[in-house]
């Protein structure tokens, strides 16, 4: 019987999220400060929000958190209480998302994001999955185009056993990553994990599939190559039963 492990791992503000993988235990902290316009409110703030990862780097979860919540006050302060608020990593999200919305919104610093972001990942590892998702439900309404923030969704709805959930919230980020540039490195991530949501529901030949796709992408990459070779393994297991 095979036993799937699946490794620890997060990146941070210099790594591009590539480095990181769709089923491992993992919030990703991103704070990509470099692509944001000058227009985005709170740009003063983003340094705060980057030492938050090394915080996380560092191990240093409580003190992490800590300082995320602080920061998110500051951040808030400064809000129009008139306007909804979205974060955006590019100018090409925001002026997309700014011709199909009625809304009346201001751009916050894609710093904020990450604060709420370092929240739900010290919520992972407290196992405290229920509230690592409702931060996570936060930043999907305060950054809509975010496919990071949906691979997270899915990976926690995976531990909760809702696999048929994860898969949706999967292939959302695999057209999130598809539709903008700035989310294309969550690509082969998004379809490991819609492929590691295809085996809990043991439909093991699309998830087959989409591992391979992801392959394409990423040729290298063990996670995939594993679970190419536990889905061999469970049609094996499967063959010698019907025997």
């Amino acid at each position: 019987m095979s036993v799937r492990k699946w490794i620890a791992a997060f990146a941070l503000v210099a790594a591009l999220p590539a480095c990181a993988t769709a089923e491992d235990k993992i919030i990703t902290i991103t704070t990509h400060t470099n692509l944001v316009a000058d227009s985005a409110k709170g740009v003063e703030f983003s340094a705060a929000s980057k030492a938050l990862n090394l915080l996380i780097k560092e191990r240093k979860f409580e003190e992490a958190d800590r300082k995320a919540k602080e920061n998110c006050r500051s951040y808030e302060s400064i809000f129009d209480s008139s306007k909804k608020q979205f974060s955006f990593q590019t100018t090409q999200e925001f002026e997309e998302f700014s011709k199909a919305s009625k809304l009346d919104f201001e751009w916050i610093e894609w710093g904020y994001k990450n604060c709420l972001q370092v929240q739900a990942f010290v919520a992972v590892e407290r196992r405290d999955l229920q509230q690592a998702l409702s931060m996570l439900r936060r930043v999907e309404y305060l950054a809509p185009v975010s496919a990071g923030t949906s691979v997270e969704i899915g990976y926690v709805l995976n531990q909760l056993a809702k696999p048929t959930e994860a898969l949706q919230t999967y292939r959302h980020a695999h057209e999130l990553s598809k539709q903008y540039s700035s989310q294309r490195p969550y690509l082969a991530m998004s379809l490991r994990g819609i492929g590691f949501s295809l085996i809990e529901l043991k439909q093991l030949d699309e998830a087959e599939k989409a591992f391979q796709e992801s392959l394409q992408i990423e040729p290298e990459n063990k996670l995939a190559q594993n679970e190419l070779t536990y889905i061999q393994q469970l049609r094996s297991a499967k063959q010698t039963q019907t025997r």
